[in-house]
């Protein structure tokens, strides 16, 4: 419901990095039945593809961090090491501009309980949501900040563009 109030549609691909789910026919199939382009690593890699990495859970994460990290779309809902990694790498990667979604979880938890809410209005709120998102996306550093979450703090970014300034300057 969330992704769908953002504005995406079933045509958007959607890479789900999990472990392995519990019943995940019975609970994944409503989100297959919203986005049916979903995958996970078992439906994007044959088993002979994926042999070498079976029993090593490092290994099967890295193939998960790959995958979110070169998406047109990051979204997390959790804490934890591999989405601050994640995120810092995409900014990094990408300069601050890849598109990275990190919904209110408390917002998120009021809005879906509210049973007098309406459909638009939700779809509103959860717009805002990705605005949000999309600003924070291009934030530095605050000195309390994680370095992996923000690895760009505002030294480098100024660093970069007096280097170009000298650049025009020498000649």
């Amino acid at each position: 419901m969330m992704l769908r109030g953002m504005g995406f549609d079933n045509n958007t691909a959607v890479y789900v990095a999990a472990g392995k789910i519990y019943k995940a026919e019975k609970y994944m199939a409503p989100l297959k039945q919203i986005f049916p382009l979903l995958e996970t690593k078992d439906t994007l890699a044959s088993p002979e593809e994926l042999a070498p990495f079976q029993g090593h859970s490092s290994r099967l994460a890295a193939l998960d961090y790959t995958v979110c990290l070169h998406s047109g779309v990051f979204v997390t809902t959790q804490g934890g090491n591999f989405p601050h990694f994640l995120m810092g790498h995409r900014r990094y990667l990408y300069g601050g501009h890849a598109q990275t979604i990190k919904p209110d979880k408390r917002k998120l938890a009021l809005l879906f309980d509210s049973p007098r809410l309406r459909w638009e209005n939700i779809k509103h709120q959860l717009q805002d949501m990705l605005r949000h998102s999309d600003i924070k996306g291009n934030e530095l550093r605050k000195p309390s900040g994680s370095l992996y979450t923000y690895p760009m703090p505002d030294c480098m970014c100024k660093q970069h563009s007096d280097v170009g300034n000298e650049d025009a300057n020498a000649g």
